[in-house]
């Protein structure tokens, strides 16, 4: 639970989570390590090929609308600190970063909820998860501390779910091919719970280092073409081969819902605790002619708009008063 005793305006926002909300940290690090940087496609160039967008990731989105777009929040993306989490270029890094600074961004692309990166983006041998980014966080306190009000905001799980969709393929179809869906749904219960368990985690490894948080939820995952990909695969199964892509798409659905409808469950049904989830399957509900920069990715506009249903989350949650709104 967060400090509540002294709610202010958002000055500072610290972003813990994965690619949607990663301004350039795992380009940055793979510059450190001399390895080749993953966004340098031409695809990229408008976000200047440090990041998983052709433009603006939706974390930036968000500050534009939090931060420059209102007049009590001094918080500027201009502000933002990349904050590295190998140990000596963090130890090295928060000796030289802005005590001022308005935007702290440890998100990492690629980042699952857990400690590690993502299995199928081939990062499971690099400490970039969450719950590393809030112990880094934890870490950096003398930093941010020095802000009058630092406000959180968290993305995580998706990457859980594509590990596991890849992970896990016989499982998963003989799954869909029992009758009934009792047991489809206690497998999707069991990776979402393990999802949640780890954000509620890394937030209490962070209290008392932040005054009020924002979880935003998975998104509609079969509208994302590489689960669209999975599934088509899957038609070339004899006789069966249409349904279970259309099954597969729905049981991705199921898990993205079951982490959405937890998260709310845990976070919204109290107004003390200063954690506010927004349902990630929403805010893409809320989308006309969503448009992706690849097979995973919404591109800037697309950011722009779920940026848009984020903020105006916040604004009308009852739960939060200090993000500016």
């Amino acid at each position: 639970m967060a400090d509540r005793a002294s709610p202010a305006v958002t000055s500072a926002f610290a972003f813990l989570g994965d690619s949607t909300l990663d301004f350039g940290n795992l380009t940055a690090t793979a510059s450190f390590l001399g390895e080749r940087h993953p966004f340098r496609q031409p695809l990229y160039n408008g976000g200047g090929n440090v990041k998983a967008s052709d433009g603006f990731v939706l974390g930036e989105q968000i500050v534009r609308r939090l931060g420059a777009a209102s007049r009590k929040s001094p918080a500027r993306l201009s502000s933002a600190e990349l904050i590295n989490l190998s140990n000596e270029p963090l130890r090295r890094g928060l000796r030289n970063t802005d005590p001022n600074a308005q935007v702290f961004n440890f998100a990492y692309a690629g980042a699952t909820s857990g400690g590690r990166g993502s299995s199928t983006a081939g990062l499971e041998d690099f400490q970039i998860g969450l719950k590393r980014q809030a112990a880094t966080l934890a870490e950096a306190a003398q930093f941010t501390r020095s802000s009058p009000d630092l406000d959180v905001i968290i993305s995580g799980g998706t990457n859980d779910v594509f590990d596991f969709l890849e992970g896990n393929q016989t499982r998963i179809r003989n799954v869909l091919l029992t009758p009934g869906r009792g047991d489809d749904n206690r497998l999707a219960n069991l990776v979402a719970r393990k999802v949640v368990a780890n954000i509620d985690e890394s937030l209490d490894s962070i209290t008392g280092l932040y005054n009020e948080a924002v979880v935003i939820g998975t998104t509609k995952l079969s509208a994302i073409p590489r689960i669209r990909q999975s599934s088509n695969e899957l038609k070339r199964v004899p006789l069966l081969g249409s349904s279970l892509a259309n099954e597969f798409r729905g049981f991705a659905d199921r898990i993205s819902g079951s982490i959405n409808a937890r998260l709310e469950e845990k976070y919204n049904s109290s107004d003390e605790n200063g954690i506010f989830a927004v349902n990630g399957i929403d805010a893409w509900k809320s989308l006309r002619s969503p448009g992706f920069v690849d097979t995973i990715h919404p591109d800037s506009k697309t950011n722009g708009r779920l940026a848009d249903f984020v903020v105006s989350q916040i604004s009308d949650a009852a739960v939060l008063d200090s993000f500016g709104l």
